[in-house]
């Protein structure tokens, strides 16, 4: 995932990141599924795929500069 570029991408990213971490939440609350759209696609998530949704929250964090590497549990740097 590329970094945004522009107030208005950086913007953009923002609220996917906002979209994502809700989701994440609905699903640690008990919601079955949830779904997401961006660019365009629209992805539903349930409780097996919350890996590829916490993923998803870590590429958006990276690309907006909130931390800077997306770790994997057991892999060091």
């Amino acid at each position: 995932m590329q970094r945004p570029t522009t107030p208005e991408e950086t913007a953009l990213y923002q609220s996917w990141l906002t979209q994502a971490k809700t989701a994440l939440h609905q699903l640690a609350i008990g919601k079955k599924t949830v779904t997401l759209s961006y660019n365009g696609e629209t992805i539903t998530y349930d409780k097996t795929d919350e890996g590829r949704l916490r993923r998803y929250i870590g590429e958006l964090e990276v690309a907006l500069g909130i931390v800077s590497c997306v770790r994997r549990p057991g892999v060091r740097a």
